[in-house]
């Protein structure tokens, strides 16, 4: 996919996303599944920023210290929300959230301690990311077939969506270290 098109599929989604968000508290009336998606917004937002400036470094202390207490502040409405979750007794919303911090857990993982893209290390982030990308594939199916409202499955279908983006990017960027140290490799075997 070329890199403008990409650009309008991912903004495309990001932007259903924020009407989606809106939606929740405007039709639904749902206060904490609104501060839940509010503060899921802010994290992705945080996480493309992040994930498609991979391997630039932070321009300064400032950048860093706002991109840190927006994190700070997204996970902690995320907790609030599960706590929310878990008091309402909405074992699918407790589930799903626990299951997309365990994917943000594995992708800051991935975005900062990179390692090698190959060997146990590499099938353990692949056979963690399956497991929680299908419990989360099982919660929209849930939505989808259960919840008496199409946003409910709207909703979790466009956060794969937007997960798969930050997911390409990262993707993206392996790619790119791969190949720059495979001509890293080849440029020394040449040099020897």
């Amino acid at each position: 996919m070329n890199q403008t098109w990409f650009r309008i599929f991912k903004w495309t989604v990001y932007g259903a996303l924020a009407i989606d968000t809106i939606l929740f508290l405007s039709v639904e009336g749902k206060v904490n599944a609104f501060i839940d998606s509010m503060a899921w917004i802010v994290l992705i937002g945080v996480m493309e920023y992040e994930s498609s400036t991979l391997g630039e470094g932070y321009s300064g202390r400032r950048e860093k210290l706002i991109l840190t207490a927006l994190n700070v502040f997204a996970y902690s409405m995320i907790v609030y929300s599960i706590v929310g979750y878990f008091a309402e007794g909405q074992w699918t919303d407790v589930v799903n959230d626990m299951s997309w911090l365990g994917v943000c857990a594995v992708l800051v993982y991935q975005m900062y301690a990179p390692g090698d893209y190959e060997g146990n290390e590499y099938r353990a982030v692949k056979l963690i990311k399956a497991a929680l990308y299908f419990t989360l594939i099982v919660c929209a199916v849930i939505w989808t077939v259960v919840s008496q409202k199409i946003l409910d499955a709207v909703d979790a279908w466009l956060w794969l969506l937007c997960f798969a983006v930050i997911e390409l990017n990262v993707f993206g960027f392996e790619a790119d270290q791969e190949e720059r140290a495979a001509e890293e490799a080849s440029e020394a075997a040449g040099v020897a």
